[in-house]
């Protein structure tokens, strides 16, 4: 009888072993540091979707494209490659019910689409959970724009200012918007403004790459990122105009003005060149790898 048990009990290791191997294969054929699922809060639609991960990257990447554009497949690897890292670190310094409970919310850096993505979207999403990006061994907030206004600003210590002489000849690339003395009093919450509406604005600081830095409005500075937030402008390069009663915002690219510009990694895509290639140039100091 104990030479039975034996013999069944070595059985049941052989198969346990079995199972631990299996698991640990399949394990390993996965990324480790990304969640089977994710639920993120639409605030516009009032909803909470869980997609899996592989479906929310492709609809963040989906969500970074201009409608009806087509790309270029390593230009799409690239960008879905640069989101999953932006989305990591944000994943890794989320806290508390900041996002209504969920993982993230529905933004300018996640600006995922719960539509079913695109086959083109999925294989870019796909191909960036095999492949890593990092700054000293963690992921980071890699900075990402749709078009630049010609040259990127500088966003230490990860990506530096880049020249992009194509993104000017992008569709998309120049745009203006025009709004009231009373838009634009509501907008900034304005108080004691003159007569004059020409002398609102003024004193504006660009950086060198033209990005509006700040502007004097009614004895305050307001930051471009505030101005473009404030007037839902397409970027931050932004030059003032008042002409015929009205605020003329003229605007070069199309959002953050750092990072990997959408429009020049398509243009590079290309010219032959691949997604690490492609990436090697706007985060030139970050290790790209593939995830074993």
């Amino acid at each position: 009888m104990p030479k039975k048990i034996t013999m069944v009990s070595a059985a049941a290791l052989v198969l346990l072993i079995a199972v631990i191997m299996i698991t640990v294969k399949l394990t390993a054929n996965k990324p480790s540091d990304v969640p089977e699922s994710i639920s993120v809060y639409d605030s516009a639609a009032g909803v909470i979707y869980t997609p899996s991960y592989e479906n929310f990257l492709a609809g963040c990447v989906e969500g970074l494209l201009p409608s009806g554009a087509e790309f270029e497949p390593e230009a799409l690897n690239a960008v879905a490659v640069a989101e999953n890292t932006r989305v990591k670190y944000l994943l890794n310094i989320k806290s508390g019910f900041e996002n209504l409970g969920a993982d993230l919310s529905v933004n300018e850096d996640v600006p995922y689409t719960p539509e079913a993505p695109s086959a083109k979207a999925l294989a870019a999403a796909k191909y960036a959970l095999r492949h890593s990006l990092s700054f000293g061994g963690e992921p980071f907030n890699a900075p990402i724009c749709r078009i630049s206004s010609g040259r990127t600003d500088e966003c230490p210590p990860y990506s530096p200012s880049v020249g992009l002489p194509c993104d000017e000849k992008a569709d998309g690339f120049a745009g203006s918007a025009a709004f009231t003395p009373e838009e634009v009093r509501a907008a900034l919450g304005g108080g004691n403004l003159s007569y004059n509406c020409s002398e609102w604005l003024k004193d504006p600081v660009y950086s060198d790459n033209g990005a509006l830095l700040f502007i004097t409005f009614d004895g305050k500075n307001i930051s471009g990122e505030e101005f473009k937030k404030a007037f839902n402008l397409r970027s931050t390069a932004i030059s003032v105009q008042f002409s015929a009663d009205k605020f003329i915002f003229t605007t070069k690219g199309l959002g953050t003005n750092k990072g990997l510009s959408i429009s020049a990694a398509n243009y590079l895509a290309q010219k032959g060149k691949t997604a690490e290639e492609i990436l090697n140039v706007f985060y030139p100091d970050c290790e790209f790898k593939a995830v074993k």
